[in-house]
């Protein structure tokens, strides 16, 4: 324990508290706080409430509807299971189609096509079901390639890599899932 020494112009030794005693036991040069015995506002606890509640309801209309439109309050499939080191890898593709061209990749994303490779796969058995939900794809491509003639046809397909041993192991499978044609 330090040594007391009294103030400079006082003839009485300084007093320690309590407080200032078991904040110098804890190591600290500074006194500890004490936790405010005041109840917080209602408008406070109002708004803290409405936040969490928020963020909750968030969370369950995106894991209900397992949608990634709220991100990064979805679903996120994509960390919840591995990949089997000897099965196989889906990539899902868009290929665009022009007359008297062969098929070409589109890449997914804002500046092609306005969506997202993981939003589409999302909603892969919808797609499957009713083709047409590629027209506005296919629209987007067109409005943001004014240059380039329109599409004819917009295939969703996916290329499936076979693994061995966690890599790649002979050539790619091509599978057209489902093909939109213009009208």
């Amino acid at each position: 324990m330090p040594i007391l020494r009294p103030f400079p112009g006082s003839d009485k030794a300084p007093r320690r508290t309590l407080r200032a005693r078991r904040s110098w036991l804890a190591g600290s040069r500074y006194p500890s706080q004490v936790p405010s015995t005041t109840p917080l506002p209602l408008a406070s606890r109002a708004w803290r409430l409405l936040a969490v509640l928020g963020c909750v309801g968030v969370l369950l209309v995106g894991g209900l509807t397992r949608s990634n439109d709220l991100f990064p309050f979805g679903v996120l499939d994509q960390f919840s299971t591995g990949t089997d080191p000897n099965g196989e890898v889906v990539n899902t593709c868009l290929q665009g189609v022009r007359e008297g061209e062969e098929p070409f990749d589109i890449p997914f994303g804002q500046r092609t096509v306005g969506i997202e490779r993981a939003d589409v796969e999302n909603n892969l058995r919808s797609i499957e079901a009713d083709p047409q939900l590629l027209a506005p794809l296919a629209a987007e491509h067109d409005r943001r390639h004014p240059e380039q003639p329109p599409l004819d046809a917009l295939m969703l397909c996916q290329r499936i890599t076979t693994l061995k041993d966690g890599t790649a192991h002979g050539e790619d499978e091509f599978v057209e899932v489902v093909r939109w044609e213009a009208p």
